[in-house]
């Protein structure tokens, strides 16, 4: 994969287009369709197949809150891959809430009538585009396939982005969000990968030991307040929920003892030498 505490040398590459002209390429494809409303239809039925449980897990790993508790276990080894996820995650907040807003588009359950689909978890009504939730799987998702080395982008690169496809196609599943939605989260998350990866390269406060020490102490802050007074908004998820921030803060106290064993016990070896 990557070495601890290393950034890949950039080049520019398709890597940094080709998803998010995609995701432009099929929004436009739908457009002139006109088949926003028919696709989300029909992906909606998906839960009658697989039950809600499902769907609620799946869409939880695009919240913003979950996303940064994953990054607990990744911070000792590769602290300036978080730092990087960090500062594209605000670039993607940016991105996203400066579209949301502006243009304050209705969600489906203002524009169908209900009894036409399905909703899992909290209903949402307005400021509809981009997916919050695809932008941050995206996000992550591109920040981790960005920073792998050629040979681990092309092992692990189709699975990562399966999954944040999967994110994706959760939000128009649990009735949230248009396909249109879907995909306009997929480019505000790549672009703001891409861009922050940049400028982690050019700030990397993350990397040092300072940073590293503050980047875990507010990750440990997330995953316990993901255990304890997280309200996702799918309760379906809540089991899910607190299986996550529980493992991911056991590997992260793990890691912290075994670095304190090391260091203990090359301090024994230096005093004896």
């Amino acid at each position: 994969m990557m070495a601890a505490g290393q950034l890949p040398r950039w080049r520019w590459n398709s890597w940094y287009w080709n998803v998010p002209l995609a995701a432009v390429a099929g929004m436009v494809a739908i457009l002139l369709l006109q088949a926003n409303q028919p696709l989300f239809l029909g992906l909606n039925r998906l839960s009658a197949w697989t039950g809600e449980v499902f769907w609620a897990d799946v869409t939880l790993l695009g919240d913003t809150l979950i996303v940064l508790t994953l990054c607990l276990p990744l911070v000792r080894r590769w602290p300036e891959l978080v730092w990087a996820g960090l500062l594209a995650g605000l670039l993607a907040t940016l991105f996203v809430h400066g579209l949301k807003h502006p243009l304050h588009l209705d969600r489906p359950v203002l524009v169908l009538p209900r009894e036409q689909f399905h909703i899992i978890g909290k209903t949402y009504y307005a400021l509809a585009f981009p997916s919050g939730h695809t932008a941050t799987a995206f996000t992550f998702v591109g920040i981790v396939v960005l920073h792998l080395s050629a040979e681990w982008r092309r092992r692990l690169a189709a699975p990562l982005l399966a999954l944040a496809g999967l994110i994706g196609l959760s939000r128009v599943v649990v009735g949230a969000h248009w396909p249109l939605d879907v995909l306009g989260g997929v480019a505000c998350g790549w672009l703001a990968a891409v861009l922050g990866a940049f400028w982690a390269r050019r700030w990397r406060w993350g990397g040092t030991r300072a940073g590293r020490g503050w980047l875990t102490l507010v990750l440990i802050g997330c995953a316990l307040a993901t255990l304890t007074a997280y309200r996702t908004g799918y309760p379906q998820a809540d089991d899910w929920r607190r299986i996550l921030a529980l493992c991911c803060l056991g590997l992260a106290g793990y890691q912290l003892c075994v670095e304190r064993w090391s260091s203990s016990r090359l301090k024994i070896q230096s005093d004896w030498l």
